[in-house]
């Protein structure tokens, strides 16, 4: 494939978009569903903002499934091999899609779900109240978007990398987070028992504020460049 073209994007964004409705009909339909199901179990607009922020979590690992989902399915793998477009501009449209779309979808489900809810809530406040406690609560919090995007990338990069069972995938990811962490905790325990004299004497330092958010931000962009490079050199041995 020569050259680089957004109109094979488009046509790709088309095709995998009319391939998997079915799929993304239900993935929206339990964005939308879930929290307004408990809401209206509730009878409360801040139960829908916070099922609307804990499914906004969580389904960040649905896009990223739905990313690679026609290169994993047996009966669209084949269909998949043969599309006309170039890594890169598969990886735009994953990025596109995780980074865009996502938030889209989200935000646009939290406020149908809580325009539904209102016949059943007590509060006739209810729907400004809850409008802007999930704006300002999540949507319009950037390190919010940041998170989404770290959980977004990395499984991107694990739906990529995983050859047959993503269960398997998932499972060893997170247990390698929990010894990654277990494993710092202890350190610094250790360190803090055997040497605990020597710190008091030490004045500890932190990271200037603009030097944690700049390496906050490229954790994604990290992970993301791991997604292309693993999608470069995988994607035909699935």
């Amino acid at each position: 494939m020569k050259g680089y073209s957004l109109s094979r994007v488009a046509l790709y964004a088309r095709y995998h978009y009319t391939s998997q409705q079915r799929n993304y009909f239900t993935f929206i339909m339990l964005m939308l569903g879930v929290p307004l199901l408990f809401g209206i179990l509730s009878r409360d607009t801040f139960t829908v903002v916070g099922m609307s922020i804990t499914c906004y979590i969580c389904g960040s690992f649905g896009i990223s499934q739905y990313n690679t989902r026609p290169m994993r399915e047996r009966g669209l793998k084949i269909m998949e091999c043969t599309m006309p477009i170039s890594n890169e501009e598969r990886m735009t449209f994953m990025l596109f899609n995780s980074m865009v779309v996502y938030p889209v979808i989200a935000m646009v489900t939290s406020i149908v779900a809580l325009l539904l809810v209102q016949p059943f809530c007590y509060e006739s406040q209810g729907f400004v109240v809850g409008l802007k406690d999930v704006f300002e609560e999540c949507y319009l919090e950037w390190p919010i978007y940041v998170l989404i995007q770290i959980l977004c990338s990395s499984s991107l990069l694990i739906n990529i990398v995983a050859r047959r069972s993503l269960f398997l995938a998932y499972f060893g990811a997170a247990v390698g987070v929990m010894v990654f962490f277990g494993t710092v905790a202890h350190l610094g325990l250790e360190l803090l028992v055997n040497y605990a004299d020597d710190i008091r004497h030490i004045e500890m330092m932190s990271l200037p504020e603009p030097l944690a958010i700049t390496i906050y931000c490229l954790i994604p962009v990290v992970f993301y460049m791991l997604a292309y490079w693993a999608l470069r050199k995988r994607q035909m041995r699935w």
